[in-house]
């Protein structure tokens, strides 16, 4: 009986240890329950088209997008859509000359994680105030990708 109770014990702090792990993940990524609320750029936001996995697979089969990943640096080497790059939210501002080579009419796909994930459409608001026209957000993001067993990369 003894034993029981010690594995019982062992388990509780797996249980908070994870909990804890969890936690201090979404506060330094800023993610979820510790993601920045702000408001949204009303006229931007109403302007902002969200798309299916169907239309971005499409997009991507055809070649006709750039798809942009906007988490951090470390979730995109873990893994990505293939031919995506990484413009993290926070780090844009590092990205504006690989951004100038993009051309402003072209079709850009931003997605993060998926919809826990708002970082794609504050990201996809940033690049419509740089002036690039056909700016869409793939909410189902990463994790959609992924779990349809589309083409990914990892680094």
């Amino acid at each position: 009986m003894n034993t029981h109770r010690q594995s019982i014990h062992e388990a509780l702090l797996l249980i908070a240890a994870a909990i804890v792990l969890g936690f201090s993940y979404t506060f330094v990524t800023k993610q979820g329950f510790f993601s920045e609320k702000k408001p949204a750029h009303s006229a931007a936001a109403a302007n902002l088209e969200m798309i299916s996995l169907e239309k971005a697979k499409e997009l991507y089969e055809t070649k006709s997008a750039l798809f942009i990943d906007a988490r951090h640096d470390f979730e995109y080497k873990m893994g990505h859509i293939h031919d995506a790059i990484n413009i993290a939210l926070k780090e844009i501002d590092t990205h504006r000359i690989r951004l100038e080579g993009i051309p402003k009419e072209k079709t850009l796909i931003v997605y993060c994680d998926g919809v826990e994930c708002n970082s794609s459409i504050e990201l996809a608001l940033k690049l419509m105030e740089l002036k690039f026209t056909t700016v869409r957000v793939f909410f189902g993001g990463w994790q959609e990708w992924k779990e349809n067993n589309l083409p990914i990369d990892k680094e």
